[in-house]
């Protein structure tokens, strides 16, 4: 893979651009608008490709609410693995589905088949979301295996130069898990709810905003 020579930017979103390569842990409450602030992220820029992991929505929820920012579904640039459930047999080929967000190896070999194919569909740039990593940990007695998976799918975003993006909430876990996790990122984004609307500050990357920041 030739490396690639700009950065990811986020349109109007208070964050600079970061360099390929880079793994965010987006951080916030579920009910919150986490998820939808990670698809800003993920679809900022329509050139890029886009493989999501879906891991506590359906592939038809989470194409749904892609579709609903106006993206062009018909191109094959955006692609899914389906772990809640869901076969998506009626969705074509960019879904593909794991019986269920326990298997971690079958995840990891139905991830790297899809981002081949985005990549050989000309999308030299790629960006990687997985909505979210709780039910990845919850089904695991042990966060080891977790991070171990988590390391493999942000060491490839590392070597192909793209772009990661991985949901959690931190109400959901404890300290220990949540630190260890954080381990296998570059960078990590905060998101709250205030008066004002949403916040977010961002650790671990140069040049971002650390405190408080408004996103509307």
């Amino acid at each position: 893979m030739e490396q690639l020579d700009r950065q990811y930017d986020f349109g109007d979103l208070p964050i600079a651009p970061v360099e390929p390569g880079t793994s965010l842990l987006v951080a916030g409450p579920i009910l919150g608008g986490t998820r939808r602030f990670a698809l800003e992220l993920l679809t900022a820029d329509r050139d890029d490709g886009i493989v999501l992991i879906a891991a506590d929505v359906s592939a038809r929820e989470l194409l749904a609410g892609i579709d609903r920012t106006g993206e062009d579904l018909s191109n094959g640039r955006v692609r899914v693995v389906d772990c809640a459930g869901d076969s998506g047999d009626d969705l074509g080929e960019f879904v593909s589905s794991v019986g269920t967000p326990a298997d971690l190896t079958g995840i990891g070999i139905e991830y790297a088949g899809q981002y081949e194919q985005v990549y050989a569909r000309g999308f030299d740039a790629v960006r990687t979301g997985i909505y979210t990593l709780t039910p990845l940990l919850v089904y695991s007695d042990d966060v080891r295996p977790v991070y171990r998976f988590i390391n493999t799918v942000t060491s490839r975003i590392r070597t192909a130069d793209g772009l990661g993006v991985c949901v959690i909430d931190p109400s959901a876990h404890d300290d220990r898990v949540l630190g260890s996790i954080a381990q296998a990122f570059d960078g990590r984004i905060d998101l709250r709810e205030s008066e004002s609307g949403q916040e977010i500050r961002v650790s671990g990357l140069p040049d971002q905003p650390t405190e408080w920041t408004a996103v509307d």
